[in-house]
């Protein structure tokens, strides 16, 4: 009977034995199916976040470039509008002579010789051609002026338009 026990505590015991390695092994065997979904899971979120990162780098390529056409744009109209303002200048400093120049106009004509008057008049046709080119080239300046400001203008609405929206 000792050994009928003895056969039963050793079969117990092995059962015992052969559960908790039964239950080990499944375990492990769960264990590895977990770290399975998690690295998936884990390479998933990689993936998207490397995809955002990617997004994020051209975004920020397109942003520089439009910001050195805005800088290249300002510095064109900056030295448009330099131009413009030495033609205005120019301008003006001829007006101012032609003012000094009209002022005892009439008692120099009455005083002059007619050969004074030719000489005057073909002077004074000088003048008015010289001021009607400086004219067409400052409305020249300005045209361009205001085309270089159109196109600012416009670049400035495509930045606003592609700037994120939150």
């Amino acid at each position: 009977m000792i050994s009928l026990y003895t056969h039963l505590a050793a079969a117990g015991a092995a059962l015992a034995i052969g559960a908790g390695g039964a239950w080990w092994a499944q375990g492990q065997r769960y264990g590895l199916q977990i770290e399975q979904l998690k690295h998936q899971a884990t390479s998933t979120e990689l993936d998207g976040t490397r995809q955002a990162v990617a997004d994020m780098a051209g975004f920020q390529k397109g942003l520089n470039d439009a910001l050195a056409d805005f800088q290249a744009l300002g510095q064109r109209n900056t030295a448009a509008q330099q131009d413009l303002s030495r033609s205005l200048l120019d301008l003006r400093g001829t007006t101012a002579g032609l003012r000094g120049d009209f002022a005892g106009l009439p008692a120099r004509i009455e005083r002059s010789t007619a050969a004074a008057r030719a000489e005057y008049i073909t002077a004074c046709t000088a003048v008015f051609e010289d001021l009607a080119a400086a004219g067409g080239r400052l409305a020249e300046h300005g045209a361009a002026l205001a085309r270089q400001a159109e196109g600012h203008a416009a670049d400035a609405g495509l930045m606003q338009q592609a700037w994120p929206r939150k």
